[in-house]
C-alpha cells in the first residue's frame, strides 16, 4: 500500500509587504496577487510533494496549482493558477534566505516569484523575476492552524534631516534713554582777591618814666607830755 502524500496547508506572507499571496478565481488563467491576511480559502496553498525536493503549491479554493502564464521563462511573466497538467512552470523549490524566509524558484525558468513593480498595495500581481537578492522575494510561510501575523514593510532608510533647533528667543533689551547731552556750564567769572590794605601799625604809646619815690623822712618822736 503507497504511503500517503503529506499534504501541508500554509499561508504564504511576502516579506516585504506583510501581505499573502492568493488566487482570484476559479477558472484557468486567474492571475495570482497579494492581499492582506485574512485566513480565507483564496490564501491558503496546500503543499504537495514533487521530485528533487521540488513542491506543486494547490490553492484550496479552486483546487488548481501554481503556474507562470503560458508556461512562459520570461522575466516579468505573470503568475497564475491552472489545473495540474505535470507542467515544468508548475513545479517549484523553496531556497533558504534565513531561518524564517525563503525564496520561491520555479523549476522551468529558475526565477523567483516577487511582485510586480515592488508595488505594496492590494491586488498588485505576482510575477517571476531574475533573482535580485531583494527582500521583496523573499516569503515565509504560517502554517493554517497558526494565526498569520501582519508583518509592517520595513522603513525605507532615510537620512535623517538634521532637527531644526527652535530658535531661542532674544532676551529683552531694556532700552535705557539717549542721555541727554548737559549744556556747557558758563564759565564763572573768575573772581581775583582783593588785595588786602596794608594798615600801618598804630604807634604805641611810650610810658612816661615814673618819678621816683622819695624817700619818707623820719618824723621826730614827740616827747610826752608831762604830767600836771
Amino acid at each position: 500500500m503507497a504511503a500517503k502524500e503529506k499534504r501541508e496547508e500554509i499561508i504564504i506572507v511576502n516579506r516585504r509587504t506583510g501581505k499573502a499571496l492568493q488566487s482570484t478565481g476559479q477558472d484557468n488563467g486567474q492571475i495570482v496577487e497579494q492581499a492582506e491576511p485574512n485566513g480565507s480559502d483564496a490564501q491558503v496553498w496546500i503543499q504537495v510533494k514533487a521530485p528533487g525536493r521540488a513542491v506543486k503549491l494547490v490553492n484550496k479554493q479552486n483546487g488548481k496549482v501554481l503556474d507562470v502564464t503560458h508556461g512562459s521563462t520570461e522575466a516579468g511573466s505573470w503568475a497564475q493558477t491552472w489545473d495540474d497538467v505535470d507542467g515544468g512552470s508548475q513545479v517549484w523549490k523553496w531556497v533558504k534566505v534565513t531561518a524564517e524566509y525563503k525564496k520561491l524558484m520555479n523549476v522551468q525558468s529558475g526565477k523567483v516569484l516577487d511582485i510586480v513593480e515592488m508595488r505594496e498595495d492590494d491586488g498588485a500581481p505576482a510575477q517571476i523575476w531574475d533573482d535580485v537578492e531583494g527582500i521583496g522575494q523573499q516569503w515565509r510561510t504560517v502554517p493554517v492552524s497558526a494565526e498569520p501575523e501582519k508583518e509592517p514593510a520595513p522603513a525605507k532608510e532615510e537620512t535623517p534631516a538634521p532637527k531644526k533647533r527652535a530658535p531661542r528667543k532674544p532676551r529683552a533689551v531694556k532700552e535705557t534713554a539717549p542721555a541727554k547731552e548737559e549744556a556747557p556750564k558758563a564759565q564763572e567769572p573768575e573772581v581775583k582777591p582783593e588785595p588786602v590794605a596794608e594798615t600801618t601799625p598804630a604807634p604805641v604809646k611810650k610810658e612816661s618814666p615814673k618819678a621816683e619815690a622819695k624817700p619818707a623822712r623820719n618824723k621826730p618822736a614827740r616827747k610826752p607830755k608831762a604830767p600836771k
